[in-house]
């Protein structure tokens, strides 16, 4: 796996830099982004996400437009196998058939007494997502909430074969902050490009990190239906304090310290 850093500070630039890493690294279909030391990848994901639809209905030839792009928010960890429901639903694969599988093996699941987050992808789905896609050029921007990488081989993607790209992150569903790019690298088997901010949280200004800040909450607001109408800003207040007992703040934006 290769490891590289991109200068942004912000949102859209940290967009950007990974755009161009998709154009010039195309042997490298599965790429994760760390953020600002783990801080603001989702956002980032989530305007890649929102981009590549605009690119798509300009329906210009480019490494960047695509056939089909879903997004997997995965903050909320649950299983595998639930993971593979949702990139089912995303493809809009057959609701009486494909459905009917995960139904089946869930209510098998539960006569055995196979815990939840234990079980697995169903292979008989894993095929028809892959008759689904074998064609296709795809994106899959991919939020990860659980501890471990992902083999998105297993659930019917083939990056490693077909024009099957996937950005994806940890994110949990309450703020992390991964302190060490390498420890996690180091973690990574099916990944092909790690790229990480040159900067940490606490190595913006205060107004950069603040931008970052609202994105995360608006992120979080967008993610959540239950928490539409509520005011992003109150989320901001709650991230930034999540963010001072993670010893972001406490250390201080560059403007700030002394």
């Amino acid at each position: 796996m290769e490891r590289k850093n991109i200068y942004a500070t912000d949102v859209d630039s940290a967009r950007e830099d990974i755009f161009e890493a998709i154009r010039q690294e195309s042997d490298k279909n599965v790429i994760y982004f760390n953020g600002w030391g783990g801080f603001g990848a989702a956002p980032v994901l989530r305007s890649i996400e929102q981009e590549l639809w605009s690119i798509k209905a300009q329906n210009i030839p480019s490494r960047l437009c695509c056939d089909t792009i879903i997004y997997i928010d995965c903050s909320a960890w649950e299983s595998r196998r639930v993971m593979q429901r949702k990139i089912a639903e995303e493809l809009k694969l057959g609701l009486e058939t494909v459905m009917a599988m995960f139904d089946k093996q869930d209510e098998e699941d539960d006569f055995n007494g196979v815990d939840f987050g234990s079980r697995d992808v169903i292979p008989s789905v894993s095929q028809v997502i892959a008759q689904t896609l074998i064609n296709r050029k795809l994106v899959m921007v991919f939020l990860n909430g659980s501890d471990d990488e992902v083999d998105v081989s297993k659930f019917g993607i083939s990056p490693d074969y077909l024009d099957h790209v996937i950005i994806w992150t940890f994110k949990r569903l309450s703020l992390t902050i991964h302190a060490d790019p390498f420890e996690i690298a180091s973690k990574l088997r099916y990944t092909h490009l790690f790229l990480s901010s040159w900067y940490s949280s606490n190595q913006l200004y205060s107004s950069q990190f603040d931008a970052l800040l609202r994105k995360e909450a608006a992120n979080i607001v967008d993610r959540h239906p239950w928490m539409q109408g509520v005011d992003p800003t109150m989320v901001m207040d709650s991230v930034a304090c999540t963010s001072c007992s993670c010893n972001i703040i406490s250390t201080g934006p560059r403007d700030l310290i002394g």
